[in-house]
């Protein structure tokens, strides 16, 4: 009963010390590297019988006073190496010291490697910054997010200024643009910056009864080409080149002295032609306007006539409006007002007709719109 308690005591003893060698060692595993070495040589050193660990564990012991084999004059004792080296980071090859154990050597590219003096401490790794290369300070200032190393951060861009519209250039052929009355005012509209609808309003209530929208584009391009009256390519009569006021044709034209009545209005005769009715006086009005734009012009041509009467209308106005296609009633009442004369009322006693031309120009201005 005494040798099984014994041998439960002899376990508990082996598994505590077990049990704390494997705690210590985990704790400092640079022991283990001395250990190992010094395990070897006293290993080499000690000699025991077969029947030694037999005996140990069955707890047979032998007395003191019994002794199998006399003492030899072999020296078993030991002696532990010491491991006082300091260590060197910036040692390249592995050396060997005086007991014959390697010592530890470290060599990194960046960085330095900081140890403690005390074996039993890892080493621990410090990084150097690094500064990235090839970019401008002002492109790093950015928050770093996983998966982000390559981020840049983004200039804002400006707005765009908004793209001037190019000056047309000057027209220097005798065929003037549009091959209908309305492309036609609509070339006008872009160079002059007014309503293609007040012109067609205009247009209709001056000569509309002679010339038709609806004339083709052969008989529009004779009208619409400069000297039409000197070659006679075209009648007086129907493309508007005769004085409104006495309806007689000029004497630089074909049939020259020649009436084009029924005639109506003042006899005051102020040279009124074309579609838009202008006088001779508004055409060199004109001039300073459309010279840049038609070197050489006359109002008997369409375009050239709805040219001066857009240019002369945005100056009679004063301020017109920046909308080039859409002009308040008031302003249209204000270019029908100054085109008749100052009065928007009329009365023909010829023919005995009379209205309100303001009303019937703003009528026809938003039935085009």
């Amino acid at each position: 009963m005494l040798i099984h308690r014994l041998k439960i005591l002899v376990a508990l003893i082996l598994s505590f010390v077990v049990i704390e060698g494997y705690t210590y060692y985990t704790k400092h595993p640079s022991v283990i590297t001395d250990v190992s070495y010094n395990a070897k040589g006293l290993l080499s050193n000690l000699k025991f019988r077969p029947g030694n660990l037999t005996e140990l564990f069955s707890l047979n012991f032998r007395p003191s006073n019994q002794v199998t084999n006399p003492p030899t004059s072999q020296d078993n004792s030991f002696d532990l190496p010491t491991y006082n080296q300091p260590f060197d980071s910036t040692s390249a090859p592995l050396s060997v010291n005086a007991q014959g154990k390697p010592s530890p050597t470290y060599q990194v590219s960046t960085g330095t490697w900081q140890t403690d003096t005390q074996p039993t401490k890892r080493p621990v790794y410090k990084p150097t910054s690094v500064q990235p290369t090839g970019l401008d300070d002002e492109l790093l200032d950015f928050p770093y997010e996983a998966g982000a190393e390559n981020a840049i951060k983004a200039k804002p861009t400006k707005a765009p200024k908004p793209t001037k519209t190019p000056t047309p250039q000057p027209i220097t052929t005798d065929l003037r643009p549009g091959s209908t009355l309305y492309e036609i005012f609509d070339e006008v509209s872009k160079r002059a910056c007014f309503p293609s609808a007040l012109l067609k309003a205009i247009q209709y209530k001056e000569s509309g009864a002679r010339i038709k929208n609806s004339l083709p584009a052969s008989t529009i391009k004779i009208y619409n080409t400069y000297g039409w009256w000197k070659t006679g390519a075209g009648d007086p009569c129907s493309g508007k080149g005769y004085y409104e006021q006495s309806g007689i044709i000029p004497p630089d034209s074909v049939n020259a002295g020649a009436s084009c009545g029924p005639v109506y209005g003042d006899p005051t005769d102020l040279k009124i032609m074309g579609i838009t009715s202008i006088s001779e006086w508004e055409q060199n009005v004109a001039q300073k306007y459309i010279s840049s734009i038609i070197p050489k012009n006359d109002r008997r041509i369409f375009f050239d006539n709805a040219l001066m009467f857009a240019y002369i209308s945005r100056s009679r106005v004063g301020n017109p409006p920046k909308d080039c296609n859409d002009w308040p009633d008031d302003v249209i009442r204000l270019v029908a007002e100054k085109h008749s004369g100052g009065t928007c009322k009329y009365y023909y006693s010829i023919n005995d007709v009379s209205g309100n031309y303001c009303k019937e120009i703003l009528d026809l201005y938003k039935q085009y719109k």
